[in-house]
Parts: C-alpha cells; sequence; structure tokens
C-alpha cells in the first residue's frame, strides 16, 4: 500500500470517530460504576445517591469505547450522530467534507 492510500485510509477511520458520541440509558444502570473507573477522561460520576452513574461531559468525550465495552448492563453505547459539513484545507484545495 502506497503512502498516500495508508493516509487516506487513516483519515477515513479518524472521520468516523470523530462523529461518535455515547448514548447512555439511565434506567438500566445498575450502579456497578465500571465505566466510572475505565474512562480515560473522567466523563462519568457515581451518584451516590442514586446508586447510579452520571454522564456529565459529553463535549470531552472522546468516544473511546472503553465505558461500553466495561458496561454489564449494555447501559452504554456508541452512536453516529449527524455529520456537521466543514471545510478543510488538504493538499486538493478547499474541499467540503461530510
Amino acid at each position: 500500500m502506497d503512502t498516500k492510500q495508508m493516509l487516506l485510509d487513516e483519515w477515513q477511520t479518524v472521520r468516523t470517530l470523530r462523529y461518535l458520541t455515547i448514548e447512555f440509558d439511565v434506567d438500566k444502570c445498575k450502579g456497578v460504576w465500571q465505566c466510572y473507573q475505565v474512562c480515560p477522561i473522567g466523563c462519568w460520576t457515581p451518584n451516590y445517591e442514586t446508586r447510579k452513574v452520571e454522564f456529565h461531559d459529553p463535549d470531552l468525550c472522546i468516544a473511546c469505547g472503553a465505558c461500553v465495552l466495561q458496561c454489564p448492563e449494555d447501559a452504554i453505547k456508541l452512536t453516529a450522530f449527524k455529520k456537521r459539513y466543514h471545510r478543510i484545507q488538504s493538499w486538493k484545495g478547499d474541499q467540503t467534507l461530510g
């Protein structure tokens, strides 16, 4: 594989990950708190009164999926949200990506 194709493939992966977001179903949460323990960014906080977690910082979330993998109740999912169109400067000039 040539370098240009490799970079294009990597860019597609980055573009896909950029548009992932967390969906949290608080009703399914049983207070195991493994999401809180594995999140590298600290987007989850345990609520000791309700015995559930709170997803408090969605803008900081990097969509790594660690919380999704650790949740035994399937209360957390990674989903794609509608892409926002933006312009980038590329080696081919301005392009609209979406």
